[in-house]
Formats: structure tokens, C-alpha cells, sequence
């Protein structure tokens, strides 16, 4: 019989790789079924791209459920005690990540990460699509990836918090062709190690779940009022 261990360790791996299979594999897998993304408009290529992350966020539920359930139960009794905890973690880690982001630009005279700009060009083509995924699909699939999945595998406290938060940051950079493109992995780790602590102090993957939606939430926000402004 499977013991417990294994079964976590199971489930940490099938996250993760379903995770980046599916984000990976897509394009093959539709083309194989007469599906050539690089024909498709633009809205139709977001639009299949939400499918997609609907489909593995879906998959990612169905691995932890038995976990979620009881995260949910204590979420729902403790909510405002478990967010006021830690409200103090994400500040930090907000702060960290404005100092960063604003020394990269000044030393490299840089505007933005091109992750930043990748997410601005779909913004103007399906803004809804942005709103559903950053505020939602996003913090919901990542933490259950890139939190729970990791947790699952690392038990050790720093091991854990390491590989989730750098694991997180390598995934936020679209592009490496400077130096300052690798750079932008610092404050893209930083809010995942933070997230990963809440993960690790409280065993409750909504805390940080909250907390990536409150983030995304706070920097969507941000991108309207540049755009009203005609800042970007």
C-alpha cells in the first residue's frame, strides 16, 4: 500500500506536470487536431489560451481536492484572522519588489519587464481576458503549482521556500536577452517566497492564494489608471 508521503510526493509531481505540459504541449496537440495557432487571430489564440488554463486549473483542483476541502473549511471559519497574519508578508514583499523594479529601470533604463509588457499588449486586445486570469485563473493555478505542488514534494521549510519562490520567478520571464531581463527574476521571486512562507505557516494554500489575487488585483488596477492617464 501507498503510504501517505508517496502520495504527496505523487501528487506534487502530477501537478507540476501537468502544469507545464499542457502550457507547453498545446500547440502540438491542437495542431494535431487541425488547430495551427500561428493562424489564428489574436483574440481567438486568448481566447483558446483561457480555455487551456480553465482546463489545467481544473486538473490541479481535482489533484488537491481532498486538501482544498479542508482549506476551505478553515478559510471560511478563520479568514480574517489568516489574512491578518500575514498582510504584513505581502507588504514586505511589495516593497521589495517596487525597490527592485525601480533600481532595474534607473541602472538599465528600463520602462518595464517584458512580462509587464506582454500582459499590457493583450490588455488592449481582450481586457476581460486579462481581468479573468489575473485576478482569478492565475493566482488560483500558480499557488496550487508553485505552492501546494512543491509543498508536496519539499518538506524541508527553505528548501521549499527556495525552489517555490525562484521556480515562480523563472516562470514570469518571457524574455531573456539582457541582463537585466535575468534581473527581473529578484522581484518576481520575492512575492513567491513570501507566499510560500504563508503556505508553510499556515497549511492553507488560500492564504497566499488571497494574497496573488490582491497582488494581481492591485497591479490591474495600477495598468487602467496608466492607460486612463495615458501614461503607457
Amino acid at each position: 500500500m501507498i503510504n501517505e508521503r508517496t502520495k504527496d510526493i505523487i501528487k506534487g509531481i502530477l501537478g507540476i506536470f501537468v502544469y507545464f505540459f499542457l502550457n507547453i504541449a498545446s500547440p502540438s496537440i491542437l495542431a494535431k487536431i487541425g488547430i495551427n495557432i500561428a493562424n489564428l487571430s489574436a483574440k481567438k489564440v486568448i481566447f483558446i489560451s483561457m480555455v487551456i488554463s480553465i482546463l489545467i486549473l481544473t486538473i490541479l483542483i481535482i489533484i488537491s481536492w481532498s486538501k482544498l476541502k479542508n482549506n476551505f473549511k478553515d478559510y471560511g471559519k478563520n479568514y480574517k484572522e489568516l489574512l491578518k497574519r500575514n498582510v504584513k508578508y505581502w507588504l514586505i514583499a511589495l516593497g521589495i519588489m517596487f525597490v527592485c523594479n525601480i533600481l532595474i529601470s534607473i541602472i538599465f533604463n528600463r520602462e518595464t519587464s517584458a512580462n509587464d509588457q506582454t500582459i499590457r499588449e493583450i490588455f488592449d486586445v481582450m481586457p476581460v481576458y486579462i481581468i479573468i486570469e489575473s485576478m482569478i485563473l492565475a493566482p488560483f493555478t500558480e499557488e496550487l503549482v508553485f505552492r501546494q505542488s512543491i509543498r508536496y514534494i519539499f518538506k524541508s521549510k527553505y528548501l521549499f521556500i527556495i525552489i517555490s519562490g525562484l521556480l515562480f520567478g523563472a516562470m514570469h520571464l518571457s524574455k531573456l536577452s539582457t541582463i537585466s531581463d535575468f534581473l527581473y527574476i529578484i522581484p518576481y521571486s520575492t512575492p513567491g517566497f513570501f507566499f510560500a512562507y504563508m503556505l508553510y505557516k499556515e497549511d492553507n494554500v488560500l492564504v497566499p492564494i488571497s494574497f496573488h489575487a490582491i497582488h494581481n488585483s492591485l497591479a490591474l488596477i495600477l495598468l487602467v489608471i496608466s492607460k486612463i492617464l495615458g501614461v503607457m
